[in-house]
């Protein structure tokens, strides 16, 4: 594998292990291994964490990386709600939802928090385009109610959320599969 031959296939900022294995599958995962090694101590590829690299680390975007990172996941609760212009505030990490183990992932380029959901919950997003890919994203209304279900909210007064773009149509289907202290809090 030469590094023009590694671009020419791979045509994402960020990759995995996996992918190499893909696109270059005559050659043995040693051999593979050896390359990227050589890429990475040249600075032509960077290690975002094992198994998972790029090729430039100062474009990489944090959503994209995010559903590399961990998955199945999706981005929703804070990240989301701020996405879509919902809270003003700015979240201090990513925050995602997995129908898998809770987990935290801090990398150099940023922290990442993956919280569990029920995989009955785990729907109601949306895969959204990137620079050279895509990433999962909740859909406005799925964003509000994972965040209101994960963080245990009790009332709406004190958030200063945004609602006035929330389609209440697929609000209403969507609430349907969670408790119903989730819907108490909307009314």
């Amino acid at each position: 594998m030469k590094y023009l031959e590694l671009q020419g296939k791979i045509k994402t900022n960020v990759f995995t292990f996996s992918d190499l294995v893909k696109y270059f599958e005559g050659e043995d995962d040693g051999s593979l291994k050896t390359q990227l090694h050589r890429f990475i101590k040249k600075k032509l590829v960077y290690q975002i964490k094992r198994g998972i690299y790029c090729f430039d680390p100062k474009t990489i975007d944090q959503f994209e990386l995010a559903s590399y990172l961990y998955h199945p996941s999706y981005i929703s609760l804070e990240s989301a709600l701020h996405y879509y212009g919902m809270i003003p505030d700015i979240p201090q990490m990513v925050t995602c939802v997995t129908p898998v183990t809770t987990k935290k992932i801090r990398s150099q380029f940023g922290r990442y928090y993956y919280s569990k959901i029920k995989q009955d919950l785990f729907f109601g997003y949306q895969s959204v385009a990137s620079s050279k890919t895509h990433y999962q994203i909740a859909k406005k209304e799925k964003a509000l109610l994972d965040f209101i279900y994960i963080r245990k909210i009790k009332s709406l007064d004190e958030l200063r959320l945004n609602l006035k773009e929330i389609n209440k149509k697929i609000l209403g289907r969507y609430i349907k599969s969670y408790p119903g202290r989730v819907a108490g809090v909307l009314l």
